[in-house]
């Protein structure tokens, strides 16, 4: 038995680091770049201390601003045409998860033939991509840290991933004071976004001794900043903890996957309209509980983290009150847990149910393997 562990070949970090594109971008022989991101951001401005640096670097640069909250293929083919068109050669990922993601898959497409539905799956994608660097302007995905690109893919109405190691990208800014910005709500559900890959990564039947590391330490950051993020957006310490711990969950989920929480999550219909972020928190709560017996040692220690059980208590008893560690956040954050109150009909459980345990890459790491049968039990359980 062996492993891997793979993760982008650059990170750069720190409170102005916005302010080393035009370096970073000189160093990969940028000639001219492409900037993807969404409408509110380019709106907000928030891109500006990007572009700036890019001008005083010398290198031009266009900018793409209709990326889709839940991107589609054929918004990706629309963008790797204006990739196309504008002659870029450098493509400068700015925003939440779908602006990234969608920045990952226009890469693909801008240097290999569609349609993209081909790419599904894992390891699919032949050779090297059009290179990237990627600017997270959420706490949430740590979709810049990842070899994934999620997207909803309208025939089967699913969330569909693209999974290859040309997906990484070449380099990765982290910068705290372009989160600064981000409302509470956003706040909110995008920590709980990486919160949840962390959790699930770490108790992934793929986990290693580097993955758990990561990802403890990602789940004591998070815990230990969200509130304060939330409840003060200025608190530039949290905001770091946060950029900091959602980079590092999406270095580890990268290399294990997720599991049951997002199977069920990404099975919902999209005709709701649900955050992403949002879904997972709802859907965690159950996962925790129905994976606790099958890794007990890893969710006591998420429990120490949340304070959740007394200290001295046995393993199995600490296991069991993650899942409550969890909801006892949620309520703190102002998120309802369970699905019916959020729009969701005791009609939809099976269908939820029966995609879920189809949903083999994520199942596949899960801890506890799950019949359909046994998946709409505990929807009924959480509804």
């Amino acid at each position: 038995m062996f492993s891997s562990f793979q993760t982008v070949s650059r990170v750069v970090f720190g409170r102005g680091s916005a302010a080393e594109l035009g370096s970073e971008a000189r160093k990969l022989n940028a000639a001219k770049v492409g900037l993807i991101t969404d409408a509110g951001l380019t709106r907000a401005g928030i891109h500006v201390p990007l572009t700036d640096s890019l001008a005083k670097a010398g290198i031009p640069c266009v900018v793409y601003d209709k990326a889709e909250l839940d991107p589609t293929p054929s918004s990706i083919e629309q963008a790797a045409a204006w990739v196309r068109e504008n002659g870029v050669d450098l493509l400068l990922g700015v925003g939440g998860g779908s602006s990234l993601d969608t920045t990952k898959a226009t890469a693909l497409l801008a240097r290999h033939e569609g349609p993209l539905s081909r790419y599904f799956g894992l390891h699919k994608v032949p050779s090297p991509c059009m290179p990237t660097i990627l600017v997270p302007t959420t706490a949430g995905t740590g979709s810049e840290m990842t070899s994934n690109a999620v997207l909803n893919d309208p025939i089967t109405d699913s969330k569909q991933g693209i999974v290859s190691d040309y997906l990484y990208a070449r380099v990765v800014l982290l910068d705290p004071e372009l989160t600064v910005g981000l409302p509470p709500f956003y706040t909110a559900i995008t920590g709980m976004d990486a919160l949840v890959h962390s959790i699930e990564s770490y108790v992934s039947e793929h986990a290693t001794f580097l993955t758990d590391a990561l990802n403890v330490q990602a789940i004591r950051m998070i815990v230990n900043n969200i509130r304060q993020a939330y409840t003060n957006g200025g608190n530039m310490h949290a905001r770091e903890q946060m950029l900091y711990g959602a980079a590092t969950s999406g270095i580890a989920f990268s290399n294990t996957q997720n599991g049951l929480i997002h199977a069920l999550g990404m099975s919902f219909s999209h005709e709701h309209h649900i955050p992403h972020g949002l879904m997972m928190a709802i859907c965690a709560p159950m996962g925790m509980t129905f994976n606790a017996t099958a890794a007990p040692e890893k969710f006591a220690v998420i429990a120490d983290i949340f304070g959740s059980a007394p200290a001295d208590a046995p393993v199995h008893v600490k296991a069991k009150s993650a899942a409550a560690g969890f909801t006892a956040l949620m309520e703190d954050l102002d998120i309802t847990p369970g699905l019916g109150a959020h729009g969701i009909t005791r009609e939809e459980l099976r269908p939820v149910a029966e995609k879920g345990a189809a949903y083999k890459r994520l199942m596949d790491s899960n801890p506890r393997k799950a019949t359909a049968d046994e998946l709409e039990r505990l929807l009924e359980r959480f509804y």
